[in-house]
């Protein structure tokens, strides 16, 4: 085992995290246009990323911004493990590393698919509570709700 964590760093790092996020992909609308948005707003600092790696190879992320409408907000905008390292807390320490260093937030907040109740069940279980449910991307597919989550 040879677990590393880190902010993104280099170039090379935000390549490895473009590739990977297009590996991991859970169907959201307009994905791929995230993707490279998101590659651009990391490049100026504008998202920021905690990365996991497993013997070099990136395993984990967590990309997040101060909230574009209300800046008394961290918004957690992705975080992914791969299916196979999953259990072994990567995503805790990561989410907990996030809000550590940024205490001077009023609140973390995120969406969460309802399509998928381990997420749910996993921010639960981190101390983040449902504060509301409503469709994001497409008003008319009552299956892409979402559920944003609000530090306790």
């Amino acid at each position: 085992m040879n677990f590393q964590f880190t902010d993104m760093q280099s170039t090379r790092e935000l390549s490895q995290l473009t590739d990977f996020l297009h590996n991991q992909n859970l169907n959201y609308p307009y994905y791929d246009d995230w993707i490279q948005r998101t590659e651009a707003e990391l490049d100026y600092g504008w998202k920021q990323a905690i990365l996991a790696f497993s013997s070099r190879q990136l395993v984990g992320d967590l990309i997040y911004q101060q909230h574009k409408k209300n800046s008394k907000f961290l918004e957690l905008k992705n975080m992914r493990v791969l299916p196979e390292l999953r259990d072994r807390y990567f995503a805790r320490f990561m989410l907990k590393q996030a809000e550590f260093e940024n205490q001077n937030y009023d609140a973390i907040v995120c969406d969460a698919p309802s399509e998928f109740p381990e997420i749910i069940s996993f921010m639960q279980s981190c101390g983040y509570i449902s504060i509301l449910s409503k469709p994001l991307y497409d008003n008319s597919e009552p299956e892409t709700f979402k559920n944003p989550l609000l530090l306790a």
